[in-house]
């Protein structure tokens, strides 16, 4: 963020920066139409068209047409334009010619792309570690090369511009990533299947050196020209044989190149035996051990760790799609929480906790002066500088709080209110307890000074009797 506000101090790259995406889709449909055209025309006369020239204008009008249609409804109109302006060019320039012009236009796009690219990331104030470790920036040159090797090499060299197509699709992205995740696992299963058929080549070596013969097809004998008819020095029907094993080198290339792609092993191509001969025996266990443990095991097994990691890849993302639908981002509470409750759960997490609005916060808190900080921007800045996430409302919201409905918070703070009231009551009670306990004490003390009072009297004899009266009566109280 603070990149990006130094990058509006500066137009031109800021403007360059911000359609960034136009570049990169602009420069996928260049590298497709070139793609087109060499599919359709290569290989070519330069400066001259492959194909007829009414074909060129009938197919010219009628793109023109889609792309009239296609700018009304304000969907696919420009492409079907683009085309059109193509087979112009090519009508014009000839194909040679359009291939260049489409060829520069790519490149210089793909230019202003890497400059938009930097300006919008700022790589280039990262150092230059920074810049040789980033691998999208190093992508984004690659791609710039093989523009510069199609245009100035070879045409060929654009159909590896295709593969950006893999960068723009996620989905294709996992494909790949299906294999290169658990790569190790990979390689290590074609490691053991690498060893299985080469203790095979050892035992072919050995016993079976008579079966490994091969048939061959004779190469044949081209003209200079293509157009004539192909000649060949061979008889036809005569196919050849060779002996695919007499070194143990051949035996592993035979057994690795034909058993492995047979879906029967290598005992497809090999010679098939009479079932009189002595080895036949070793020939049909030789054939099946090789088809169950290589075809069927090992093969499978590689196979088996592709496809689990491409369905554990699109596990993770619908899993990561539905957490971001269903629960906020802030408190983690789910969607279901706020059924039948005033404020939806949309509501809640556009209004309530806006994770832009907890980005803004702590972007405030970091730039602003730490002597003009509030009570609560204080305690969260003191958070943050200690990596600490209890300033988050963690499972709460204020419109759970509020709400009058039977959810969990309402029920806690009910039980809050009983315990409130209940400790009230247990406090007046305490007081008066401790009350009548001091009353009983003071009757006890005035009980033991009455009866002191009386014993006193009946020794002296000298009490009056209303005096005796009195305390006869308090006695009797």
């Amino acid at each position: 963020m603070e990149w990006q506000k130094k990058l509006r101090s500066m137009p031109v790259l800021y403007w360059f920066s911000r359609r960034m995406t136009l570049w990169g889709t602009i420069s996928f449909n260049l590298a497709v139409f070139v793609n087109l055209i060499i599919a359709f025309f290569y290989p070519y006369d330069s400066g001259q068209g492959a194909i007829d020239d009414s074909m060129l204008l009938m197919l010219f009008w009628v793109l023109t047409g889609l792309s009239v249609l296609g700018l009304f409804s304000k969907q696919y109109g420009l492409q079907p334009l683009t085309l059109a302006l193509i087979l112009r060019s090519i009508y014009h320039l000839g194909i040679g010619n359009t291939l260049i012009l489409l060829g520069s236009l790519n490149l210089i796009n793909k230019v202003v792309f890497v400059v938009s690219f930097v300006g919008n990331n700022g790589t280039f104030i990262m150092g230059y570690k920074a810049m040789v470790m980033d691998v999208e920036f190093l992508y984004h040159l690659a791609y710039v090369l093989t523009s510069t090797l199609g245009l100035f090499v070879h045409e060929l060299f654009y159909s590896i511009l295709l593969f950006d197509l893999i960068y723009r699709e996620e989905t294709l992205f996992n494909v790949i990533k299906s294999v290169t995740r658990n790569g190790r696992s990979i390689l290590l299963t074609a490691l053991l299947a690498l060893i299985l058929v080469y203790l095979f080549s050892i035992l072919g070596f050995l016993f079976l050196k008579e079966d490994f013969i091969m048939e061959v097809d004779p190469l044949l004998q081209l003209s200079a020209d293509p157009h004539l008819t192909l000649h060949c020095s061979c008889f036809p029907g005569e196919p050849s044989t060779e002996r695919a094993c007499d070194t143990l080198l051949m035996c592993i290339v035979t057994v690795l190149n034909h058993g492995l792609r047979n879906g029967g092993g290598v005992g497809d191509v090999l010679r098939k035996p009479s079932k009189n001969e002595p080895l036949f025996p070793a020939r049909v266990v030789y054939d099946l051990l090789f088809y169950f443990v290589v075809i069927i095991i090992v093969l499978n097994l590689i196979f088996g760790v592709i496809i689990d990691t491409f369905a554990d890849l699109r596990s993770e993302k619908q899993k990561k799609e539905e957490i971001l639908k269903t629960t906020c981002f802030i408190c983690g509470l789910e969607r279901d929480k706020f059924d039948n409750k005033t404020v939806s759960f949309e509501e809640h997490i556009k209004l309530e906790h806006n994770i832009w609005n907890y980005l803004y916060f702590i972007v405030l808190v970091r730039e602003k002066n730490q002597t003009d900080y509030t009570g609560p921007e204080s305690y969260v800045a003191h958070m943050i500088k200690n990596n600490n996430l209890d300033w988050f409302p963690r499972m709460q919201a204020m419109s759970l709080v509020v709400t009058d409905g039977d959810g969990e918070q309402n029920e806690m703070r009910m039980l809050q209110d009983k315990l409130a009231s209940t400790m009230k009551v247990v406090t007046t009670l305490t007081g008066q307890l401790n009350e009548l306990k001091e009353q009983m004490t003071e009757q006890r003390k005035r009980k033991q000074r009455m009866g002191f009072v009386d014993v006193q009297g009946g020794a002296s004899g000298a009490v009056p009797p209303s005096a005796a009266g009195g305390n006869h009566q308090i006695y009797k109280s």
